[in-house]
């Protein structure tokens, strides 16, 4: 692999993935894209050989980009590299056209070697997701179901839809502090803080730190 295409929208995870991605192929040619815009235009601009992409963007879900990828350069290898291992995650993506799922909660180590796989035709796939697959047809998703009964509840206010946890998450980044240094604060890995604060933006419809600082002071959190 000589071109490599990351969309992931958050610095010290593109450079996670860049780094264990150069574990596979040390000389391979690395663009990055935080949006899923800049990624579509990059697409424009050049093949590239293996993409990998995170599905929560700012500006829209990974699956767009993998779609729109596919159907530009059907040769690409597209990989999902994520924190989210639930269905509705994982079966969008798949039928988008994704090649292999991945979770960056993975060692380096064990992306890499999924990723030499490609070449000897080996779907690069975490073993949790690969369980998950294979358990798929054997009963009823419970994510699926959960979802949809979400869809019938009304809204509530933005302090309804965060968790306790995800308050203690929205305090400490209003206060300036970044994902590395929010996870050592709160007792948690990298990745796990990085998909709390992921579901905040969401939850919330925000998309930088400026706007979670706005947040923290609307409901309360920070005078």
């Amino acid at each position: 692999m000589k071109h490599i295409l990351i969309l992931e929208d958050l610095k010290d995870a593109q450079h996670w993935l860049a780094a264990a991605t150069q574990r596979a192929w040390p000389e391979a040619e690395i663009v990055f894209c935080a949006t899923l815009r800049s990624a579509c235009k990059a697409l424009d601009e050049g093949a590239p050989q293996l993409c990998l992409v995170d599905l929560q963007l700012p500006d829209g879900s990974g699956v767009d980009f993998i779609r729109q990828c596919r159907q530009q350069h059907p040769d690409a290898q597209l990989v999902v590299a994520t924190m989210y291992d639930d269905d509705l995650h994982l079966f969008p993506a798949l039928q988008a056209g994704a090649n292999g799922y991945l979770l960056k909660e993975d060692p380096q180590e064990q992306i890499a070697s999924a990723l030499l796989g490609i070449v000897k035709g080996v779907p690069p796939l975490s073993p949790q997701i690969a369980q998950r697959m294979l358990g798929y047809f054997q009963q009823v998703p419970l994510e699926v179901a959960e979802e949809a009964r979400k869809r019938d509840l009304p809204e509530a206010d933005s302090a309804g839809l965060l968790s306790a946890r995800e308050q203690e998450f929205l305090l400490v980044i209003g206060n300036g502090y970044k994902t590395a240094e929010a996870a050592e604060m709160l007792g948690v890995s990298y990745h796990t803080a990085a998909k709390h604060i992921k579901n905040i933006y969401a939850k919330l419809g925000i998309s930088s730190r400026a706007q979670a600082v706005q947040e923290a002071i609307r409901l309360g959190l920070i005078n």
